[in-house]
């Protein structure tokens, strides 16, 4: 008898308007999951910098600029040299929103390039973050050409051992 229930609530309209629905909430889930995944924030913000992400320059920029597609608060900019060494350019996080960050830079020694990272909150409190780099001088090579690429590591194969313990 239970079976015939069952099998009675898988048929007609009322089923069809639940598995809608289901499918529906289980898209939007996935949709969400895949924009979490894909980027490396869970804000939708845009970033326009100057220098541009792999600029080489002719001499080292005096300062920095960043402009956001919305107001936020900028709680980190760091600027490395090669081997992650950091460069002193006295950040101190301001609780102001802007869209336009401009930050006066030292004079840089000359290195094969540079790595400004930033993270910022936006209007909806998800963090933003990203990184650049640059190079300049007479002989500067772009930095892609110069930063190490993450080595691809191979597959890890784990055995089951309960399939091992069982003879299987």
């Amino acid at each position: 008898m239970k079976l015939n229930c069952f099998s009675a609530a898988l048929s007609g309209p009322r089923y069809l308007t639940g598995l809608v629905a289901l499918l529906i909430t289980l898209l939007a889930a996935s949709s969400h999951a895949q924009h979490v995944m894909t980027i490396n924030s869970n804000s939708d913000v845009v970033t326009e910098t100057a220098p541009v992400e792999n600029e080489v320059l002719a001499e080292a920029p005096a300062d920095l600029m960043m402009r956001f597609s919305t107001y936020v608060r900028l709680v980190k900019l760091s600027l490395k040299a090669p081997g992650n060494e950091p460069v002193d350019i006295g950040f101190r996080y301001d609780p102001d929103a802007s869209r336009v960050f401009f930050w006066n830079l030292p004079p840089l020694p000359a290195a094969d390039y540079y790595t400004v990272e930033w993270a910022a909150i936006d209007p909806s409190n998800f963090v933003a973050r990203g990184s650049f780099s640059f190079s300049f001088g007479p002989n500067a090579k772009p930095p892609s050409e110069l930063i190490p690429v993450e080595e691809e590591l191979d597959p890890v194969i784990v055995p089951d051992f309960r399939l091992i313990e069982r003879g299987l």
